[in-house]
C-alpha cells in the first residue's frame, strides 16, 4: 500500500477522477467489480510470490497508460468522459485485441506450416 504506483493511483483519483460526476461513477462501478474478487487476488498472492510479480508484470501497462491523466488538464465532464474512453479503450487494446490478433497470426502460420 505504501508503493510508489499505489500513490500515484491514489492521487490520480483524489485529484483528477473524483472532481467530475462521471469520475464518480466510474470509481464506485470500478470500486464494487475491483474488490469482488481482489481479496481472493491478494491471498493468492502472499501464497504465492511468482503469481504476484505475474500480476505485476500485467497491470503495469494499464498503469503506464492512466498516467495519461496526470499530464492533461481536466476541466470539464467532456474531458474526463473523452480522456477517460481514451484510456479504457488504450487498455482493450493491450489487454484483449492485441492477444488475439497474434493468437489468430499464430494459428494462421502454424496452419500454413502443416499444409504446406
Amino acid at each position: 500500500e505504501l508503493a510508489p504506483q499505489v500513490q500515484q493511483l491514489r492521487e490520480i483519483r483524489d485529484n483528477k477522477l473524483l472532481q467530475t460526476e462521471s469520475g464518480i461513477v466510474f470509481m464506485n462501478s470500478f470500486n464494487d467489480f475491483y474488490y469482488s474478487f481482489s481479496p481472493y487476488i491478494a491471498d493468492l498472492e502472499r501464497e504465492y510470490p511468482i503469481f504476484k510479480e505475474t500480476v505485476k508484470l500485467s497491470i503495469t501497462p494499464m498503469l503506464s497508460t492512466l498516467t495519461i491523466l496526470n499530464y492533461v488538464d481536466i476541466n470539464s465532464e467532456q474531458d474526463m468522459l473523452s480522456y477517460g474512453l481514451g484510456i479504457i479503450l488504450m487498455n482493450l487494446g493491450m489487454y484483449i485485441a492485441a492477444p488475439v490478433i497474434v493468437v489468430m497470426r499464430l494459428c494462421k502460420f502454424k496452419s500454413k506450416l502443416c499444409w504446406d
